[in-house]
């Protein structure tokens, strides 16, 4: 039986995927993107634990979870990095590029790297599939729940030790094609078990609390709001106090424990003040096809159209205004992934994982 799709975790995707837009469009000032790098992709990562516990995902087959989270997040990444390969080539032939891109863009395909935002999908896929592994693993056993949350723990702290043992053969492994190709896989497993302690936290989450988050128990409104905007405003200093953050080179900052901590408390803090509001439509539009946003933003040249139209329209306004550039780059932005998410619904749904809608008034035996 299929779920009913609850609006605050739509409109949760929406306001994540609107703070990596800011996030890319470079009209902020540099604490503001750390702070909103430490807290929109860890956001996405919290909300599939909680519809991990939603959707009872552990009850079901390995094989049947596999089958359905390839298709909804590998099949966009292999589609989306074919497209950017496809770019890359054609820059090539207008003379504007060389062959190593176009090798670095393969390369990132088949190692599951990523290439620019695409890192995101393949690292939730294997995530979500370690997590759900780990939690039907220790089904049956007393504390269960309490046992794969620390083995999450366990995994994560293994893996920054890896990680920083590889760090200094960076350099080294670029000099090699398979090699680096190699460290690629490798930090594309780090990457994912650098998140399970999000999926692990969001899960527990709605364990915890099932009849509130989905639905039925309440709050008080003012409750919910005071809660969730001190949660929120206590993550800000934190995470600035941490440094620069990058989840895809993974950069953690200076002490990674402030990066965990900040994303939790900001979450917590969206979480809370998203279930009491009523729906957001503008949210919910782009929360549910944040998917698209994604992966379209700055590799199909949105961002660069706009920042161009952006400059150009502030040669009439004092350079001083930033917010009325902020509005123009992200404006525009938005506008244009409004008309490429329904060209992509409408025609292309394949390249999320998804079949074509039957027109009305047609055959159909499904």
């Amino acid at each position: 039986m299929t779920k009913k799709r609850l609006d605050y975790m739509d409109m949760i995707k929406g306001i994540g995927i609107f703070g990596i837009v800011v996030m890319h469009s470079t009209t902020v000032p540099l604490k503001a993107i750390w702070w909103i790098s430490s807290v929109a992709p860890p956001l996405f990562f919290l909300m599939s634990g909680m519809m991990i516990g939603y959707t009872k995902e552990p009850e079901k087959s390995m094989k049947e979870i596999l089958i359905r989270k390839g298709r909804s997040l590998l099949t966009p990444f292999l589609c989306f990095s074919l497209c950017y390969i496809l770019r890359d080539i054609l820059r090539v032939v207008m003379g504007i590029s060389d062959m190593e891109e176009v090798w670095l863009g393969v390369n990132d395909m088949f190692t599951f790297w990523g290439s620019s935002v695409l890192w995101f999908l393949p690292a939730l896929f294997l995530a979500e599939s370690i997590f759900i592994g780990l939690r039907k693993a220790v089904t049956g056993r007393r504390y269960a729940l309490v046992w794969t949350v620390l083995l999450c723990l366990i995994l994560t702290v293994v893996s920054f030790f890896v990680n920083g043992m590889l760090k200094p053969l960076e350099g080294f492994f670029l000099l090699e094609r398979l090699l680096y190709a190699l460290l690629c896989v490798i930090r594309t497993f780090l990457r994912a078990v650098y998140a399970l302690p999000f999926v692990g936290a969001g899960y527990l989450l709605f364990e915890g609390f099932p009849e509130f988050w989905a639905g039925g128990k309440k709050l008080p409104l003012w409750g919910q709001l005071a809660g969730g905007s001190l949660l929120f405003l206590l993550g800000i200093p934190i995470s600035v106090a941490n440094g620069y953050f990058d989840f895809r080179s993974l950069s953690f900052g200076e002490i990674p424990v402030l990066f965990y901590l900040s994303a939790l408390l900001s979450f917590g803090g969206i979480l809370l003040i998203c279930k009491s509001l009523p729906p957001v439509k503008p949210l919910l539009f782009f929360g549910k096809n944040s998917l698209i946003v994604m992966a379209t933003h700055i590799d199909f040249y949105f961002l660069y159209i706009s920042l161009n139209l952006a400059n150009r329209v502030n040669g009439f306004i004092p350079m001083g205004n930033r917010i009325f550039f902020f509005v123009n780059v992200v404006g525009v932005i938005l506008i244009l992934e409004t008309a490429c998410i329904m060209v992509i619904n409408r025609f292309f749904p394949a390249l999320l994982g998804r079949r074509r809608k039957k027109e009305k008034g047609c055959n159909s035996s499904a």
